[in-house]
């Protein structure tokens, strides 16, 4: 797993748009554009996360989640959650994919979740306070 994490690190790094280094067990990647994702390749999956925003920050978090549960596949090869980092929880966009992907696959993926970023954020902006 440790040569796969190093390979990814490297094929991140290779991108044009992107900057990658370890922190700990995940490889934090940013675009060009100043979006920040992290990716943890573990046992059988690679999953690549971003934070779109933080749910204090949300004015009914019921009424944002039922209006996720309808729209979020609008928007491909993304999916949203809420995860607890730090002391908060934020509600963070994701994507996985398998350990046996091909690089160009990996590559979309994190390509997919940066370009998804600013859409998200424009559905959900009516739910910020």
């Amino acid at each position: 797993m440790t040569m796969k994490r190093e390979h990814i690190l490297s094929l991140m790094n290779d991108q044009i748009n992107f900057t990658a280094e370890m922190e700990g067990d995940c490889i934090s990647i940013s675009n060009d554009e100043g979006v920040d994702a992290f990716l943890v390749v573990g046992e059988q999956q690679i999953v690549v996360e971003t934070i779109l925003f933080p749910i204090n920050a949300v004015k009914d978090v019921a009424a944002l989640d039922a209006e996720i549960l309808r729209t979020h596949r609008l928007i491909p090869l993304s999916t949203l959650a809420v995860s607890h980092i730090g002391e908060e929880e934020y509600y963070v966009a994701f994507g996985a994919l398998s350990v046996d992907s091909k690089d160009e696959v990996v590559v979309e993926e994190v390509e997919a979740l940066f370009a998804n970023v600013p859409e998200f954020l424009e559905l959900y902006s009516e739910h910020l306070k």
